[in-house]
Parts: structure tokens; sequence; C-alpha cells
């Protein structure tokens, strides 16, 4: 408002000094008086007309371009929303997929035990899990990885230009992060987190559908293997790394 207010005054002062400059010169070239009265006017009219109008008009500006501000800040929020999951902060699975592009390393990762967990202290704990795992998974990878929630307690990683084995490293920084959180359930003992990755790596040959049916299985045996595990093949199953969890 004080900036509407310092912009009007300039403007009215600039209509006052050029007024008063064109009277005088009028005045001066017909051999007329420029007396006090004609100062009086020629300073008092635009402020009764040129400030009140100058406030409307900036006032006016000023509030459109508030508005617009806010449609952009809104816009952008509700972009934000629309590509990140609620519960996690992590990509959507729509979001996700659209991001994709070979070649790469795709990590699909699976919380272990995430139903006995849901059972034993309920969904809000369940929730409570899925954050803690979202934010190992994200403290651990780099701001060129594609991390999302793709399923209820299914997440993924895409891991752009990787080789074989910078993926195997990766996926195991990833397990040994979520390895080290517990969750702590209200009147009950840490209960320990983990999950367990299938990984698979996709050349400019292989396209995404068939890394990410590659990956599955290699999930499938990492969960076979005994969970907080991670698998990693190009044709068949290799284990790379095992924890075993009680």
């Amino acid at each position: 408002m004080l900036r509407v207010v310092v912009k009007s005054v300039l403007i009215t002062l600039a209509v006052i000094v050029v007024g008063q400059v064109i009277s005088y010169s009028g005045r001066m070239a017909t051999g007329q008086p420029f007396t006090p009265y004609v100062f009086f006017m020629n300073s008092f009219l635009p402020l009764v007309t040129a400030l009140p109008a100058s406030l409307i008009i900036f006032w006016q500006q000023h509030r459109i371009q508030q508005a617009h501000l806010a449609l952009k800040r809104a816009h952008e929020e509700l972009a934000v929303r629309a590509a990140h999951d609620g519960l996690t902060g992590l990509l959507n699975r729509e979001t996700f997929l659209a991001r994709l592009g070979a070649p790469g390393a795709l990590l699909l990762i699976d919380a272990d035990n995430f139903k006995a967990i849901n059972d034993t202290f309920g969904h809000a704990e369940g929730d409570t899990a899925l954050r803690l795992i979202a934010a190992a998974l994200r403290s651990g990878s780099s701001p060129s990885w594609i991390v999302g929630r793709i399923g209820g307690e299914e997440f993924a990683v895409f891991i752009p230009n990787a080789s074989a084995a910078e993926a195997a490293s990766a996926g195991e920084k990833l397990r040994s992060l979520v390895a080290n959180v517990q969750l702590y359930p209200v009147h009950s003992m840490p209960y320990p987190l983990s999950v367990s990755i299938g990984l698979a790596v996709g050349t400019e040959d292989i396209d995404l559908q068939h890394a990410f049916r590659q990956a599955d299985v290699n999930l499938y045996a990492a969960k076979a293997a005994g969970r907080n595990t991670v698998v990693a093949s190009s044709i068949k199953p290799r284990l790379v790394s095992h924890s075993s969890v009680a």
C-alpha cells in the first residue's frame, strides 16, 4: 500500500510541476500576471483530481498483480500436488512413469512385512512406516535419481545411465538406510523396518516394460531369499546382498 501511495504522490507532483510550467509560460507569453491564486489553483486541482485517480489506478494494478501472483502460486502448488504422493511426498506412479527413460537402472522396492505392521499396530502406524521408508530412500538418493511411490507399500527408483555395478551399490545403500530405521508404535517396543529390492538395468535396446518385468521377478526373488535383500540380474536373478530378518 505504501508503494501505491508513493507512486500516486510522485505522479501528482509531476502533474503539478508540469501544470505550473505550462501555466506560467502561457501567461508570460500573453502578458497575463502569474498570481498566487493561479499558483494555488494549479496545485489544488491536481491534488483533488490526479491524486485520487492515480491512487485508484495504482491500487487496482496492485490488486491485479497480487491476484496474478496468488494464481501463479496456486497453479504451482497444484502442479506439485498432482505430481507427488500425498502421504510420502515422493513422485506418484503416473509422474514417476512419465519421467523414465532408457538407459538406466530400475529398482522396485517393497516394504517387508507391511501387512503385519497394519494388522498389529494399525493403519496409522503403517502410514508412519511408509513415510519413514520414503524419507530413507530420499536421503540416500542423488538429485538425478527419480524416486516415487508406485503402489501401496511399493516404491521405485530409477537411476539414469547407471551400470549394473553402480545400480547394485545404490540398491544396497538404500536397503541399508531403511534397515537402520525403526518404527516406534505407541505402547510397543521399537519395530525394525526393511525393504526387499528387485533391480534391473536397461540399455538402449531394452524397453522399460521389459525392465519392469525383470525387476519384478528379482523383487519376488528377494522376498523368497529372506527379505531385506537386493537381487539384480540381466537374465536370471542373482543375489547381490542379503541380511536376514527375524
